[in-house]
């Protein structure tokens, strides 16, 4: 019967956590290069065959978000200092806590002529920061980059094994929890952005979708409540 009350509390918090993560992912539909985040969750059978009291705060059944790397709508912008990537690599940054990853492609320049990131990180190459002799930029599919007439470096345009794990940071980039490598598969686009992979529509149907199973679960949780206290009551 205790199995019973720990399956569905179970249940109700896998329903949370994707509440939470659905209703960020409505949040950031338009922010520049976002990528979705779902929740992957064991089957039932397996989170019920699990369900035993335990010490430990994580709920049978529940894990941590995972990202949606699918691509997202591009538009044309006209800006050469706005990028977007087709394929599946991404933009490498290099920040105070070491190497981070993106799909937002809104660079600038400061005064040194550093390629930095809209929140003022430096843009990578293969060679290190992007640092520009001049004013023009330029870009080609392959990411070569060229300023004043001369070849500058080639953009890190990082790649990962397939199991390799992003972990998204609180400024919004990637951590990854393997190192990267040049991706063999994506073009630079200049003068486009790329938006955020969300629909609306998908995420606000998912997150009903939730709703239900969570009044389900609170439901069974409820029921197996009253059948244990009437066997409590029974019993004495």
């Amino acid at each position: 019967m205790t199995r019973g009350l720990h399956a569905a509390a179970a249940g109700m918090a896998v329903q949370l956590q994707k509440q939470d993560i659905y209703a960020n992912n409505l949040a950031n539909a338009s922010t520049v290069g976002y990528r979705r985040a779902d929740v992957a969750v064991g089957a039932f059978g397996r989170s019920l065959s699990q369900a035993q009291p335990s010490s430990s705060s994580r709920l049978p059944g529940s894990d941590s978000a995972i990202v949606d790397l699918s691509p997202g709508p591009i538009h044309e912008t006209r800006d050469p200092f706005n990028l977007a990537l087709s394929g599946p690599g991404l933009f490498t940054l290099q920040t105070d806590q070491g190497l981070r990853y993106t799909r937002d492609g809104r660079f600038t320049t400061d005064a040194e002529g550093k390629l930095l990131s809209i929140d003022g990180h430096q843009v990578m190459g293969r060679e290190g920061p992007i640092v520009l002799p001049g004013p023009e930029f330029l870009v080609t599919a392959s990411g070569q980059v060229f300023s004043e007439g001369k070849f500058v470096d080639l953009l890190f345009v990082a790649e990962f094994d397939k199991d390799a794990t992003l972990t998204r940071q609180p400024d919004g980039l990637f951590d990854a929890d393997t190192g990267p490598r040049m991706a063999e598969d994506t073009n630079v686009k200049q003068g486009f952005l790329e938006e955020a992979n969300v629909t609306a529509v998908r995420e606000l149907s998912r997150m009903m979708i939730g709703f239900r199973a969570y009044e389900a679960s609170a439901t069974a949780l409820r029921l197996n409540d009253q059948t244990l206290s009437m066997l409590i009551e029974n019993a004495v």
